[in-house]
């Protein structure tokens, strides 16, 4: 079974990440992105997004009451920009170009939770911008978090978590337009991304159960030790 080893991979980095996105409201792609650029190249951004989904549904459907509805629409008007911006990105670029790209997003990852750990405060403009970068990178890349990250660092619980799974909802939708418009989704990327979803919703459990109650500095540099080693990687492989 040639899926079997990449399968397995990938489910580990979703687990983790989903539980990491599950606690803090944004970290699931930022933990996936590199490792699954690694076994599924030729399935990247599509699976990535695609796997978003059902995480989406869960943050939102259980915190759906502490919504904020005005930063929603302000990162979300970005977020078109954004993906519309991504889709000659994708027409014109596979391969090593990709992959470069998906390297110089987890390094620019890295960068924002290392040194943007406290964030900005948040204001429409800034709303707005960050939709914009995350739109593109969401799009171009499957990974949409790192700049939202930097605007929400100041709110958190229920607020960040939902607000933040509304807009990711969003994006994936403009996102998996973009993609159907440039044909990167096949029926390969749908079942890949349905057995998948199993350790998605796992993961997702167990960051509602225990992921609160880990020290959150043990959890950032966990984080930042994963995404630095699969940005070396990702670097090397298309070197």
């Amino acid at each position: 079974m040639p899926y079997l080893v990449p399968l397995l991979v990938s489910a580990l980095a979703l687990l983790f990440g989903s539980a990491v996105e599950a606690a803090t409201g944004y970290g699931s792609a930022v933990v996936a992105l590199p490792v699954m650029e690694l076994v599924f190249p030729s399935h990247m951004p599509a699976l990535l997004i695609l796997l978003g989904l059902p995480l989406i549904a869960l943050m939102v459907g259980i915190e759906r009451t502490y919504i904020d509805v005005p930063a929603v629409v302000q990162v979300s008007s970005g977020l078109i920009f954004g993906t519309v911006l991504a889709i000659p990105v994708l027409a014109l670029m596979s391969g090593r170009p990709l992959r470069l790209l998906c390297g110089f997003a987890t390094l620019a990852a890295l960068v924002t939770l290392t040194v943007l750990r406290s964030g900005v405060a948040r204001t429409p403009p800034r709303s707005f911008a960050a939709g914009l970068a995350s739109g593109f990178m969401g799009t171009a890349t499957g990974m949409s978090g790192p700049p939202l990250a930097v605007v929400f660092a100041h709110e958190h619980g229920p607020t960040v978590r939902s607000t933040l799974g509304m807009v990711y909802g969003i994006g994936s939708a403009f996102s998996i337009g973009a993609l159907l418009f440039a044909r990167r989704i096949n029926v390969t990327d749908l079942w890949l991304a349905a057995l998948l979803t199993v350790p998605v919703v796992m993961g997702f459990g167990a960051g509602r159960l225990l992921l609160k109650r880990v020290n959150r500095r043990i959890l950032h540099a966990a984080i930042l030790g994963v995404v630095g080693g699969c940005a070396v990687i990702l670097f090397a492989g298309a070197a």
